[in-house]
């Protein structure tokens, strides 16, 4: 009876272990226990996946069993994510996984496939690595694309810092999967659209020019353009944006900026610290530029500087000629420290993980000591720098001359900061006005960047068409620009910001390449021969066990 009670629970127990094997693709769960909760989603991603009113479908272009190492990592932590995601979503989210080789055999089909990412912003990455000796090159689409109903929109994956190596590169995207992903769906959800004020009559930037900004920022939120002098304030606007102003503002309008600042409006400020002027065949003069915003900016602790910073590490370039060949110029790309590639803050929601910006001409920022509010640095320029303040000159001479450490000494310096907490007036003492609101009740924030030409997009006059905002057509790269405005503006008026899933951070913990080549056979025979000795002894001590016992 005994034994046949114990058949009987064996039996029973392989029934369940049947049953959770059957239930494991349909149950999906796991159990976070890092140390910074790189796997559990942010409360403001919870919040937005709550909110989806109807089915999505995300279609994963990373398919495929062929993938080179470091997007094969990319591709299962994209899935994990989705995962995630469609455990918490408030509707159905469908996952379909493209592997775009097998599903577009032919070149047309693929060269089809290809404008039609590249339009949803996933351009595709052109591998070259190696498989069994031989050098292979593959076109992997690094993106995924998100619809509901007839709406669609393209989230590309593969985001990092260029300037950091494949590695880091891949850890990077990684860890703001959630982030670029959950941003999608929001703009695909009906919300509340938050109002942005531009001062068109203050900058004489082209329209064009300020094209690819205007039409991102119009994806997400209603933009004005503003009257100053015709409205007594800015009520009704969640931020404004001084972009890139070339003539002075009043008194009377620094003013409104200011009570509409200190009554908890945000503000992004894009200005420039010097004017340039082109002399023939001598270079660039280089003057101080007044904006007229400068007392209210110094009142909130911050100084744009008079100054250019030029960068000998990290720099654009510009076509120069070097010479002649024959009879014609030899004309040839030359670095131009005077055009920087500014790095973002790693530690800071807006910039963490951001691909250089794009600056031209840029001026450096000082904090003022004494002014009880939060300023934090978003972009810097590398340890390399130089200084010019203005006026002065900037020979075209000095493009593509060898570095010199010496003459590039000034340090790094800050050209962006985030400043927040309660502001109070500049214009407390100044102007007698019943209306004046001193200080504010509550919290508010602004950024202020050294260069206006950070957020204006280059034009092709032959063609007459806007490029992308921070390309640069002569290295043919596209930088992190509109990246790092679009995460500005998100910090700073949205709620439920998806920007908080950029916190997390993915640790690499790579291995000793210097101990592998010196002692790698040592540790080969270690990981090998230690398992299957383990494995050896426990068995033995089985038998031996089992021997004692019924030899009794």
């Amino acid at each position: 009876m005994k034994t046949n009670l114990n058949r009987f629970g064996s039996y029973y127990l392989i029934g369940i272990g049947l049953l959770l094997m059957a239930l494991s693709p349909l149950v999906r769960g796991r159990f976070d226990l890092s140390e910074d909760g790189k796997y559990t989603l942010s409360e403001s991603s919870e919040v937005i996946l709550n909110s989806i009113d109807s089915p999505l479908l995300i279609q994963v272009y990373l398919g495929g069993d062929d993938l080179p190492g470091g997007f094969e990592r990319l591709q299962k932590e994209t899935l994990d994510l989705l995962a995630d995601l469609k455990s918490v979503s408030a509707a159905n989210i469908e996952v379909q996984v493209v592997d775009v080789y097998d599903e577009y055999p032919t070149d047309e089909a693929r060269a089809a496939l290809t404008r039609t990412l590249d339009s949803l912003g996933i351009p595709p990455t052109n591998l070259v690595h190696k498989d069994n000796g031989k050098q292979v090159q593959q076109l992997v689409f690094p993106g995924l694309v998100i619809s509901k109903g007839a709406l669609k929109t393209g989230v590309l994956l593969l985001k990092g810092n260029k300037l950091a190596g494949p590695e880091e590169i891949i850890n990077q995207s990684i860890e703001g999967l959630e982030f670029e992903i959950v941003q999608a769906i929001q703009t695909l959800l009906p919300q509340e659209r938050k109002k942005i004020g531009f001062f068109v009559e203050y900058s004489s930037t082209p329209a064009i020019a300020q094209i690819d900004l205007i039409n991102s920022l119009k994806r997400k939120y209603d933009l004005f353009p503003v009257d100053l002098a015709a409205s007594p304030t800015l009520d009704g606007l969640d931020a404004i944006c001084v972009l890139q102003p070339t003539r002075e503002f009043s008194e009377s309008d620094a003013y409104k900026i200011d009570q509409f600042i200190v009554k908890g409006g945000k503000a992004l400020f894009l200005m420039d610290g010097v004017k340039i002027d082109t002399l023939e065949n001598q270079g660039l003069a280089i003057s101080p530029h007044k904006t007229g915003l400068e007392n209210i900016l110094f009142h909130y602790g911050l100084r744009i500087n008079a100054n250019l910073v030029k960068d000998a590490q990290l720099s654009g370039m510009i076509p120069l000629k070097v010479g002649n060949m024959g009879n014609k110029p030899n004309i040839q790309l030359m670095p131009w420290p005077a055009f920087p590639l500014l790095n973002g803050n790693p530690s800071f929601l807006i910039t963490k993980n951001l691909d250089a910006v794009y600056g031209r001409f840029v001026s450096t920022l000082d904090t003022i000591s004494g002014v009880p509010l939060r300023k934090t640095a978003l972009l810097r320029t590398s340890q390399y720098t130089q200084l010019s303040k203005a006026p002065a000159l900037l020979s075209f001479s000095s493009a593509g001359k060898d570095f010199d450490p010496a003459a590039y000494n000034a340090g790094m310096q800050t050209t962006a900061y985030l400043v927040e907490g309660k502001f109070t007036s500049a214009f407390t003492h100044i102007r007698e006005d019943s209306n004046l609101v001193a200080s504010s009740n509550s919290e508010s924030a602004i950024v202020v960047v050294g260069d206006g030409d950070v957020a204006v997009n280059g034009v092709d006059y032959q063609t007459r068409q806007a490029l992308p905002l921070g390309f640069d057509p002569f290295m043919k790269n596209t930088f992190a620009n509109k990246d790092f405005l679009l995460n500005a503006f998100s910090y700073l008026i949205d709620d439920n910001s998806p920007l908080l899933a950029r916190s997390k951070s993915i640790q690499l913990r790579p291995l000793d390449k210097a101990k592998i080549q010196a002692d790698g056979t040592f540790y080969q025979v270690i990981n090998i021969a230690v398992p299957l000795l383990f494995a050896t002894l426990l068995s033995l001590a089985v038998v031996i066990y089992r021997k004692r016992k019924y030899n009794r």
